[in-house]
């Protein structure tokens, strides 16, 4: 992918609006569309020069701007600002389809300021296209005087994702992210800071909303995962307790060994005696002297 010149391989099928009447330095409709499914569908700007407000109807998609990389299904939505380098495309097992509108302006900046979606790239599981299909719709209809009908339907639409974000339903959606993400990553180093910033959320955040759902803090769920995988290679593979401690990630055999008897009150080896395995030749775990 180049850094520096914008790639616009787009949809085979796509359906579009455009906005041709009045535009300002504070409100500057551009184009709304709809995206049917193709696997080659990729957008690439090295600086974009507007916000996009996408919403996946069907299919899979990948969005990634600056360093931050998310997956998108349907239902979720996503928002791209601009000065920013965005990259998305369909998947090419599972293609997209999609709604989307384009708008510049300070009013835009102000809305998504006001309502705390400055730094919200996705949605998940938002559930509501009617706003972007209404944007659609409006400017289909009057492409030139449209302006204050957008306006009014975009500042909608900021309003509900939102709400959403703040909504008991978005929370729980926020919990089985973070609860997948930890069971994807439960073989490898991970902080709390990991586990807020797939959502993204704080610290405290996360952690209530996890707590609400699970009974417990993400961070003894990632350590239960580990502990789980731990015995489980302890008590099914002759594997050596220096090559578990390697595959999940810990420094060395005495900071897995002691994450272990921590967790379990017996050292790796002595676990892997009393479920049928005999401790590795020549081997003797430094936590049991």
């Amino acid at each position: 992918m180049p850094d520096t010149q914008p790639v616009f391989r787009q949809g085979r099928g796509e359906e579009y609006a455009v906005y041709t009447g009045q535009v300002s330095a504070s409100f500057a409709p551009g184009l709304a569309g709809i995206t049917y499914p193709d696997p080659l569908y990729e957008i690439y700007r090295p600086r974009g020069d507007h916000y996009v407000f996408e919403y996946v109807i069907s299919g899979t998609g990948h969005v990634r701007q600056d360093g931050e990389s998310v997956t998108v299904a349907a239902g979720d939505a996503y928002i791209l600002q601009p000065g920013r380098c965005h990259h998305y495309y369909s998947d090419t097992e599972d293609p997209w389809t999609k709604i989307w509108f384009n708008v510049g302006g300070s009013l835009v900046r102000h809305l998504l300021s006001d309502y705390r979606l400055e730094n919200v790239l996705k949605i998940p599981a938002f559930a509501d296209s009617s706003h972007l299909f209404a944007i659609f719709h409006a400017i289909e209809k009057e492409p030139v005087r449209s302006g204050g009908e957008l306006a009014l339907l975009l500042h909608r639409h900021v309003q509900a994702l939102s709400g959403f974000l703040g909504s008991e339903a978005c929370g729980q959606s926020r919990a089985l992210v973070m609860k997948n993400f930890i069971e994807q990553n439960a073989s490898r180093p991970l902080t709390i800071d990991d586990i807020a910033g797939c959502v993204p959320l704080s610290r405290s955040r996360a952690i209530h909303l996890f707590r609400e759902a699970y009974a417990m803090t993400p961070y003894r769920y990632y350590l239960s995962l580990r502990l789980a995988l731990s015995q489980s290679l302890l008590e099914r593979t002759a594997m050596p307790i220096q090559e578990i401690a390697n595959r999940l990630g810990f420094m060395d055999y005495r900071h897995f060994s002691g994450f272990f008897r921590k967790e379990t009150g017996v050292s790796p080896s002595c676990y892997r005696k009393g479920h049928g395995r005999l401790a590795e030749p020549g081997r003797e775990d430094p936590g049991s002297l």
